[in-house]
């Protein structure tokens, strides 16, 4: 009888510690299935950025998500593109700016630019406009988010600086798609030409 009894205590004792173990395994398991699966998605987000300095490591943001930084960025390169430009770049420029903003605005400002007869001063004067960014603000943190932008036009023939003109537009950004001639996948939108008073800002 008391031989059974051990016998009883020890298969209990086998049973339990193979049930733990069997448990440890699989908890083991899971716990290095999920490492190994986040391990793998970080790697995907990671991507690495060559510039002049060197190549660094970065992270892929999600599809959805519009960055300021790149709402800055996209802004930028809209107002050098479509503001800036001579008589040889000047097409080149404002179709680079034209895949950066909605339909109705762009066909807008090209309008005006037309009206105005920029291209035939450009071969007329020989002259070119550069642009100095002063500030870029985000009013709003809505969808979209609202911007406005303080910029100055400065046209010179030769060297020499002849006028200076200051402009201020207010505007949206909305998502479209990203493509080599539109690479943060934005576009300006609602475009309008407002009255310069950056220091009431």
């Amino acid at each position: 009888m008391r031989k059974s009894n051990n016998y009883d205590r020890t298969y209990s004792t086998m049973r339990a510690i193979t049930l733990v173990s069997v448990l440890s395994l699989v908890v083991g398991g899971v716990t290095m299935f999920w490492m190994h699966t986040e391990a793998e998605a970080e790697k995907k987000r990671s991507v690495y950025v060559v510039t002049d300095r060197g190549t660094m490591s970065a992270y892929l943001t999600s599809e959805q998500e519009v960055s300021t930084h790149e709402c800055d960025l996209h802004s930028r390169a809209f107002i050098y593109a479509m503001f800036g430009h001579d008589k040889d770049t000047y097409e080149k420029h404002v179709n680079d700016a034209l895949n950066l903003v909605d339909e109705p605005s762009g066909k807008a400002i090209v309008e005006q630019f037309e009206q105005g007869k920029v291209l035939a001063n450009y071969i007329k004067w020989g002259s070119r406009t550069e642009i100095a960014i002063d500030s870029i603000n985000r009013l709003s943190n809505g969808v979209p988010p609202h911007y406005k932008a303080y910029f100055k036009q400065r046209h010179f023939i030769g060297e020499d600086l002849k006028t200076e003109l200051a402009i201020a537009i207010e505007y949206d950004i909305i998502k479209s798609y990203r493509h080599s001639a539109n690479p943060h996948g934005l576009l300006l939108s609602n475009v309008n030409f407002i009255a310069y008073h950056q220091k009431e800002e």
